[in-house]
C-alpha cells in the first residue's frame, strides 16, 4: 500500500512540474526592424498571459532569442542599406531581414546584396616635407624643450589619403645656466569652512578651520628641483558653534494610483511613493531613486485579433459574355479574389474589397508577328548574396509588338486596359539570342557567408 501511495504521489508531482507555466520577459512590441522586442513590461509573466495580446513579444530569459505572439509568422522591414563594402571602386552593401511568428515565413530571402561604388579613385597616401628649423629652448635656465613641425604636402595626399607619422617633435635642451634659488611664502589665504558643518545630538565636536599659503619659486626651467620654503604652509584654528545636521529621507510604500492601462491583456498600474520616513530635515539629501513606476496588471481577457488579408488569387481569364473578344480590339473583364483570415475576439474586418476586377484585351495565342527588343532593365541584386561566385546581371527582352489599341477606358474616370494571355510573336536575332538577352558582370568584395 505504502509503495502505491508514493507511486501517486510521484505522478503528482510530475504532472504538477509539466503543467508550470513558463516564465518569461513580456514587451508590449516587436521592432519591425531588427526583429527583436522592445518597450519591457515586465519578468515573471506567464507566457499565455503576455499573448493575451499578439500584438507583444516575448524572451524566454533576459537578453535571450526574441518571440513573436503572433500565431501568423511574418518578414520584418528591411534593414537600412550598409555601407559599401570598399572605400573605393567596386564593392557591395547589404541589408537584412528576420522572420518572427510562430512558423516560418514564406521564401526564404533573409539577405539582399547590391553593387556600389563609395568612390571613382582609391585613396592615394601623401610624403612628408623636410623638419623645420629646431625652435629656440624653451628655459632660459637648465633643461628645456625645443621642438620642429613638417607637413604633408610632398606630394599632397589625394582621394582621401594621408601621411602616417608625427607632424610635430620634441627634443630636450640644455641651456648651460644655473637656475636662481631663491624663495618666498606668499600671503595667507581666507580661513575655510569648519571641518564639521553641523552638530549631531550627543555628539561632542571640536571642529576646526583652515589656511593655506604658497611657497613661490622661480619658474625658468623643468630641471632642477628648487628646495621648499622653510615652515609649514597650514595654519589650523578652532570654529564656534555649529547648527543642527541635516536629516536625509527616506522613502514611504508604494501605492497604486491609476488603473490598469489596458482592457485586455498585460497592462500597466502607476504607482507612487513619498519621500516622508522621514522626510529630509534641515536640508538633508532627497530619497535616491524614482517617485513613480509602472507595474504590470492582468486582465486576464484576450485581445481582438484584427483580420488580414490572404495573397490574391490568380486573375481569371479575360472574357466577355456576350461575344468572343479572343484576338480582337473589344475590351473585357478580369477578376481575382482573396480571403480575410485570422479574425478572432471580436477583431475587426479587414479593409477593402474581397474582389479584384480590371480591364483587359484578350490576346491568348494570338499572332503579332515581329516582336520588338526592349530597353535594358536595371541590374539585379548580387546572386549569391554572400560568398564567392556572386555575379549581378540584366537582360533585354523580345516583347510582342501590340497593335495600336487604346490603352484606357472611361469618360469620367480614366481605368487602364491591361494586355491578357500568350501571345505569339518573335524577334530579330540579337547577338544570337531570340527571345533573352542577357548580360553578366561579377560582384566584387562580397562578404564570407556566416
Amino acid at each position: 500500500m505504502n509503495n502505491r501511495i508514493l507511486l501517486l504521489i510521484t505522478i503528482l508531482c510530475v504532472l504538477t512540474a509539466a503543467t508550470e507555466a513558463e516564465e518569461v520577459s513580456c514587451f508590449s512590441e516587436m521592432d519591425s526592424q531588427t526583429g527583436k522586442c522592445v518597450d519591457l513590461i515586465g519578468p515573471g509573466i506567464e507566457q499565455e498571459d503576455c499573448c493575451l495580446n499578439i500584438n507583444y513579444c516575448f524572451q524566454l530569459e533576459e537578453g535571450g532569442i526574441s518571440h513573436s505572439c503572433r500565431p501568423n509568422t511574418q518578414w520584418t522591414e528591411w534593414t537600412k542599406w550598409s555601407a559599401c563594402t570598399t572605400t573605393c571602386r567596386n564593392g557591395v552593401q547589404q541589408r537584412w531581414r528576420a522572420c518572427f511568428g510562430r512558423g516560418q515565413c514564406a521564401g526564404n530571402e533573409k539577405l539582399q546584396t547590391r553593387s556600389c561604388i563609395d568612390y571613382e579613385c582609391c585613396a592615394v597616401d601623401g610624403g612628408w616635407s623636410s623638419w623645420s628649423h629646431w625652435t629656440h629652448c624653451s628655459a632660459t635656465c637648465a633643461i628645456g624643450q625645443k621642438a620642429r613641425n613638417r607637413s604633408c604636402s610632398d606630394p599632397l595626399p589625394s582621394c582621401g589619403g594621408q601621411c602616417y607619422g608625427p607632424e610635430l617633435e620634441f627634443q630636450w635642451c640644455d641651456t648651460k645656466q644655473i637656475c636662481p634659488t631663491d624663495v618666498s611664502w606668499s600671503p595667507w589665504g581666507n580661513w575655510t569652512s569648519c571641518s564639521h558643518s553641523c552638530q549631531e545630538e550627543g555628539a561632542e565636536l571640536i571642529p576646526v578651520r583652515r589656511r593655506t599659503r604658497v611657497c613661490n619659486k622661480p619658474v625658468t626651467s623643468f630641471y632642477p628641483t628648487i628646495e621648499p620654503c622653510p615652515g609649514s604652509d597650514t595654519e589650523t584654528s578652532p570654529c564656534g558653534l555649529l547648527p543642527a545636521c541635516p536629516i536625509a529621507g527616506n522613502w514611504g510604500a508604494w501605492t497604486d494610483v491609476s488603473e490598469c492601462s489596458t482592457t485586455c491583456g498585460i497592462g500597466r498600474v502607476r504607482q507612487e511613493r513619498r519621500c516622508d520616513q522621514p522626510a529630509p530635515k534641515h536640508g538633508g539629501a532627497e530619497c535616491p531613486g524614482i517617485s513613480v513606476k509602472n507595474v504590470p496588471c492582468n486582465t486576464k481577457i484576450r485581445c481582438p485579433v484584427d483580420g488580414f488579408w490572404n495573397a490574391w488569387s490568380r486573375w481569371s481569364d479575360c472574357v466577355r459574355l456576350d461575344w468572343n473578344i479572343s484576338c480582337r480590339r473589344y475590351v473585357g473583364q478580369q477578376k481575382r479574389g482573396r480571403r480575410c483570415v485570422g479574425r478572432k475576439h471580436d477583431g475587426n474586418p479587414c479593409p477593402g474589397s474581397i474582389v479584384d476586377v480590371r480591364s483587359c484585351y484578350n490576346n491568348d495565342n494570338c499572332w503579332y508577328g515581329k516582336g520588338i527588343w526592349s530597353d535594358w532593365n536595371s541590374w539585379s541584386l548580387c546572386h549569391p548574396p554572400c560568398g564567392a561566385g556572386s555575379v549581378r546581371k540584366r537582360t533585354r527582352t523580345c516583347e510582342p509588338n501590340f497593335p495600336d489599341y487604346p490603352k484606357e477606358r472611361g469618360v469620367l474616370k480614366k481605368v487602364p486596359i491591361f494586355f491578357w494571355g500568350n501571345p505569339i510573336f518573335d524577334c530579330e536575332e540579337l547577338y544570337g539570342e531570340e527571345m533573352e538577352l542577357t548580360e553578366m558582370l561579377p560582384c566584387y568584395n562580397v562578404p564570407d557567408c556566416d
